[in-house]
């Protein structure tokens, strides 16, 4: 059975990798092309073959590729502190299936225990939900004051919508179809995220040939070479990924 969302416990060996290379001063990570503002702390973490074969233990990425994923970029560490003003990027509750890009799935590892505190939202199986239409309506139109409707909808899907937390303890690895899902970051005042960031996609793949220089693909499972986008491959229709 295929589901649009779920998580692994105790991916220990990722986070650990992760927590050592948040203040490295080693070849791990680098600061990204374009900066961004909204996070106290946002690096990209290379691509290597250490880090593919900690990837290669989590049976995830191998039910992505077989479902025709790629990884749209490299990896992000991201840490951000609310302070009960800086709201932060994506404020609203929204999807990342725009211009027919078929469902981006994304991969979130907390990186220290979260409960009670800064967290994801999640709408489940909420694709063609009143939420999601009022959503792309509201984005498709700019106009003064759209804002207030942006947030009224939020609270008529927070009232009359499921939703499931992201949070729980360090080392948890989310995953959920982010193009099908509604989903928002949810903050709590004086608490601070840290986690480990990845999007997939069925169409599109930004990584450059320096991004991969330090990879040997031969070294892993032929997978790879889907994940990271290294030969044609068809396209598949959008689908969701096993738990």
């Amino acid at each position: 059975m295929f589901q649009s969302h779920g998580y692994i416990d105790n991916a220990s060996k990722l986070g650990d990798y992760c927590r050592a290379s948040l203040n490295d001063e080693n070849d791990r990570t680098h600061l990204p092309d374009v900066p961004n503002d909204t996070w106290e702390l946002y690096k990209c973490l290379r691509l290597t073959d250490e880090l593919l074969e900690i990837f290669g233990e989590l049976e995830v990425f191998q039910q992505l590729a077989q479902a025709g994923y790629r990884l749209r970029e490299e990896p992000t560490l991201i840490r951000w502190t609310y302070s009960g003003r800086n709201r932060g990027a994506a404020d609203h509750y929204h999807h990342d299936g725009h211009f027919g890009k078929g469902g981006q799935v994304s991969l979130m590892l907390l990186l220290e225990e979260n409960v009670g505190k800064t967290h994801m939202r999640l709408v489940p199986d909420s694709r063609h939900a009143f939420g999601r239409k009022m959503y792309d309506a509201l984005w498709s139109m700019p106009f003064r004051g759209r804002g207030r409707l942006f947030r009224l909808n939020d609270w008529l899907i927070e009232c009359f919508s499921k939703t499931i937390r992201l949070e729980g303890p360090k080392d948890r690895l989310y995953y959920f179809n982010a193009g099908d899902n509604l989903h928002k970051a949810f903050p709590v005042a004086n608490t601070t995220r840290t986690i480990f960031h990845l999007n997939l996609t069925l169409f599109e793949s930004r990584l450059t040939p320096q991004q991969l220089s330090k990879i040997n693909p031969d070294a892993h499972a032929a997978y790879w070479r889907q994940l990271l986008d290294l030969e044609p491959v068809s396209r598949p229709q959008p689908c969701v990924i096993q738990s």
